[in-house]
């Protein structure tokens, strides 16, 4: 008794097993017959719902195949293109018998599929590559140095290298003009009352002390101006920041393909760059210097 069961229970099994398979033969044989209304309820039945009653790799590309070419002799176009971009998942190189289907139309859409599916694949593989290529691009940062003295170097030194440029031209601007009004006014009474300023002839008195009054203000102006800037600089100091290293110094598998390559500029210049100490025999300023 306990052997029969047994035996029952492997053929039960057996049964079970070859019932696919038996399902897929019978339906290709359908197939391959033009009986696509007949051969269709098979194949849909082996394959939905999910998950496919086929385990082969070989069987599910056939099953796809045949059952696309099924669904699009049966009016549903759309239906086929699905079972063939399933086919062609599993396999990118399945293709239909010309010897088994003979419409050319048929044959026509599984290629178009197959382009259609190609082309899409290619533009998400793309579509992947260069964002993890821009997730490494930006994970490659590199760091720049800040020297603390600058802060306290007039004329905007500081903004500039905290990277705020509208308040380093301020700076570099007022102060210039400050400094450079004060030193002027020094220079014109020096050369002309000398230093101390002992001959100054009476008419000229007023005058004279008016010039003296602004050249006092020019230069606290000047000194106060410094001062603000050095203690706005020093606020916004920062040792180090992160900068995203030049694109031109990666290897090119990791340069931004979108960027443009563009002839090197040079530097651009600031105020600073053209403002220079000037000595004169009779006092001191600073000038502006320009060149093409």
């Amino acid at each position: 008794m306990r052997a029969a069961l047994i035996a029952l229970v492997l053929a039960i099994a057996t049964a079970a097993h070859a019932a696919p398979s038996d399902d897929l033969d019978a339906g290709k044989a359908a197939f391959r017959t033009g009986q696509y209304q007949k051969a269709l309820p098979i194949l849909n039945a082996l394959l939905y719902p999910p998950p496919p009653k086929l385990a082969r790799p070989e069987d599910l590309t056939d099953a796809y195949v045949a059952l696309g070419v099924c669904r699009f002799e049966t009016g549903d176009t759309s239906g086929a293109k699905r079972e063939f971009e399933q086919a062609l998942t599993i396999d990118p190189n399945s293709r239909i018998d010309p010897l088994i289907v003979t419409d050319p139309t048929a044959i026509q859409a599984f290629n178009e599929t197959k382009l259609d599916l190609k082309k899409r694949m290619d533009e998400d593989a793309e579509r992947k590559r260069k964002a993890d290529l821009a997730k490494i691009r930006a994970s490659l940062i590199g760091f720049e140095q800040h020297q603390f003295t600058l802060n306290f170097v007039p004329f905007g030194v500081g903004q500039f290298q905290n990277k705020d440029n509208a308040k380093g031209v301020f700076f570099a601007a007022t102060e210039g003009a400050a400094l450079v009004a004060s030193a002027s006014i020094w220079g014109y009474l020096v050369n002309k009352y000398g230093i101390r300023s002992t001959h100054v002839p009476l008419e000229d008195g007023p005058n004279v002390r008016f010039l003296q009054q602004v050249e006092i203000g020019t230069g606290v102006l000047f000194i106060g101006l410094w001062v603000y800037g050095a203690i706005d600089s020093y606020r916004h100091y920062q040792p180090q920041t992160r900068a995203t290293i030049d694109d031109d110094l990666l290897p090119p598998e990791l340069r931004d393909p979108d960027k443009k390559k563009k002839r090197a500029k040079p530097r651009p210049t600031s105020l600073l760059d053209h403002l220079s100490p000037m000595v004169t025999p009779n006092g001191a300023g600073i000038g502006l210097s320009w060149e093409n």
